[in-house]
């Protein structure tokens, strides 16, 4: 008798349109990419030979999602050498670089599911040198862009309205800082003594989180709601404000089936959050929180 069955995963994978390949090769493969059984394989590989380099297509061993592609110097993938992606959920690339030697060589992009640029790394013989940030608004304007120079030691962020307008400046030179904010009365200026920033959290953390997922989230409304096999991530969005409350809760995210809708309800309906430090100081900040729905025949 055929049945469905939902879990949620707590881990970030993503899934595009199959194309046709004359692929020449199959591996099965554990999350670390080293080969297991075939039983307990969670990636499918797929690789051929494509310019001189062995490229290998990394597929979910349930529900055939392609989740990353990248390149070795041959098929024993040994070295890593050449580009390398990896997907969303909606087929969008979420991160994406070039290996040399097995090291991260040049500029690496991340994206949201949006397709909005989030991070660019510069990167020398797999050292992280230079370190762009970006943030957005619900309405898709500019929010903050920062730049992390380790080599300078420098730290530059600058902040925007939703209407495009400039909202602050910061420049650090080591741990001595200096903010602007803009209003319309005209300038304010501060001196900064440290440039400790720390994301909002869960209570508890990561496990913290896990734990209450595993008591609160109803895992089997996409099932409930008909939704086909698969792996459906959803993002949704909230601003933690400086005591903690949640506010502007909603999904960046649309795979339908009641599955926004039940990530949001856990969300509303839980403690209030560690608030983030920014500069030794609480602040307001928007997070980011991924769910992953598996739905198995």
């Amino acid at each position: 008798m055929n049945y469905k069955s939902a879990v949620v995963c707590f881990f970030i994978l993503a899934s595009v349109v199959c194309k046709a390949q004359q692929y020449k090769f199959i591996y099965y493969l554990d999350a670390d990419l080293s080969t297991v059984a075939k039983k307990n394989a969670t990636l499918i590989g797929k690789g051929l030979y494509e310019d001189k380099l062995f490229r290998l297509d990394c597929y979910a061993a349930a529900g055939n999602a392609l989740l990353l592609t990248l390149h070795f110097t041959d098929s024993a993938l040994t070295h890593l050498q050449g580009p390398y992606k990896r997907y969303h959920l909606n087929d969008k690339t979420e991160k994406e670089g070039n290996f040399v030697n097995d090291l991260e060589e040049g500029t690496w992009f991340k994206y949201d599911t949006l397709g909005m640029k989030t991070d660019s790394i510069f990167y020398k013989k797999g050292l992280p040198y230079v370190n762009k940030t970006y943030g957005y608004h619900k309405n898709g304007s500019l929010s903050y862009y920062t730049i992390k120079d380790s080599l300078q030691d420098t730290y530059k962020t600058f902040s925007y309205n939703e209407d495009g307008a400039l909202a602050g400046e910061v420049f650090f030179k080591g741990q001595s800082g200096i903010l602007k904010t803009y209003t319309e009365t005209g300038v304010k200026t501060d001196s900064l003594f440290t440039r400790e920033e720390i994301e909002a959290s869960f209570p508890g953390g990561d496990k913290g989180w896990l734990e209450y997922l595993k008591k609160n989230l109803k895992a089997a409304v996409p099932v409930e709601n008909g939704a086909p096999a698969g792996r459906y991530k959803v993002i949704v969005k909230f601003i933690v404000t400086k005591d903690g409350t949640l506010t502007d809760i909603y999904a960046e995210t649309y795979q339908g089936y009641g599955m926004e809708k039940e990530v949001i309800r856990i969300i509303k309906n839980g403690p209030k959050w560690i608030p983030a430090v920014q500069y030794g100081r609480k602040v307001n900040a928007y997070r980011r929180q991924p769910v992953t729905f598996l739905v198995e025949n």
